[in-house]
């Protein structure tokens, strides 16, 4: 991997466990540096991507590595499926679809760094849990809080307890 290239995980699952830095595994989650187009090294490049928007291309990998259906992204990115097909894969997406879609990222990248693997993380968002009142985590990433949620209990499992 060269430096300043951030590997797909989709297409690398594998150099994705190797990445330490919490922005490349964003980056990674949402298809790599080519991908996301531009360079991310804080949080303020991420408010850039967010006011700049992400391409629509990202969606496909985020749904591809979460194994939903693009229907269930587009509803937890609060867009009309129909929407999401109309635009082309170059084009952006708006500010609050761009700050979902870095935000379920972000979970993505803290699930796998806790639960060890893409398979793992997958299948515990898909599994009912009772901390959640038997609800699935992936019902909650439709939202800012929900996500923050989410990750809270990641970190928690990381602890050990739960």
């Amino acid at each position: 991997m060269k430096k300043g290239k951030v590997i797909n995980l989709v297409q690398e699952p594998q150099s994705f466990y190797a990445l330490q830095n919490k922005y490349d595994r964003i980056v990674s989650v949402l298809g790599g540096s080519l991908e996301v187009g531009h360079t991310v090294n804080s949080d303020i490049d991420l408010i850039h991507i967010t006011r700049t928007g992400l391409p629509k291309s990202v969606v496909a990998t985020v749904s591809a590595v979460l194994g939903i259906s693009m229907e269930k992204m587009s509803s937890l990115l609060h867009v009309s499926h129909r929407t999401i097909q109309r635009k082309e894969d170059h084009e952006l997406l708006n500010v609050y679809s761009t700050e979902q879609i870095l935000e379920i990222a972000a979970v993505i990248s803290r699930g796998i760094e806790v639960l060890g693997t893409v398979e793992k993380f997958t299948k515990w968002l898909h599994k009912e849990i009772r901390v959640l009142h038997y609800k699935k985590p992936i019902d909650y990433l439709d939202t800012s809080f929900g996500a923050q949620l989410i990750k809270d209990v990641l970190g928690r499992i990381e602890h050990g307890i739960y």
